[in-house]
């Protein structure tokens, strides 16, 4: 968060809760000890989250209607309509290619990485650790995105 803007929602929340002055010398303190490169300030972080919010979402369905729709291809769509919103300039932020690429490579493996052999659950149906944790991940990766100011 350090490396972001302070029109990013997580930072916006933070500064209100200590303060600017104590968030602008834990970044200083930050931009002095650690060097990321672009891909890793910017797009490596979403493309975990998207791995995150996979794996807790394979298991899942959502119910709409008398339709079920597995929520296992809300992150990639998540990531995708991000890009596309920021693209149009519908919502702040920068459209990056790699943003896209790495959402689609980290949906991938977290598709591949553990395959789910649990029966469906709906997701809104008992609320647990399990349930609280992937819509908590999902308020997350929102937390994330750029603000408009």
């Amino acid at each position: 968060m350090f490396y972001r803007t302070e029109q990013t929602l997580v930072n916006y929340l933070c500064i209100q809760l200590v303060g600017i002055d104590a968030f602008s010398q834990s970044r200083i303190w930050m931009h002095a000890h650690v060097t990321l490169s672009g891909f890793q300030r910017y797009s490596l972080p979403e493309a975990l989250w998207i791995l995150s919010i996979t794996l807790l979402s394979k298991r899942y369905v959502f119910h709409w209607g008398k339709k079920v729709f597995s929520m296992y291809y809300i992150p990639l769509i998540l990531a995708l309509g991000f890009e596309v919103f920021q693209y149009w300039g519908w919502s702040a932020g920068h459209a990056d290619v790699q943003d896209l690429w790495g959402a689609v490579l980290f949906w991938g493996l977290g598709m591949w990485l553990f395959p789910e052999r649990e029966p469906k659950i709906s997701l809104f149906k008992n609320m647990n650790i399990h349930t609280l944790l992937c819509t908590g991940t999902y308020a997350v990766v929102y937390l994330a995105h750029v603000i408009k100011g």
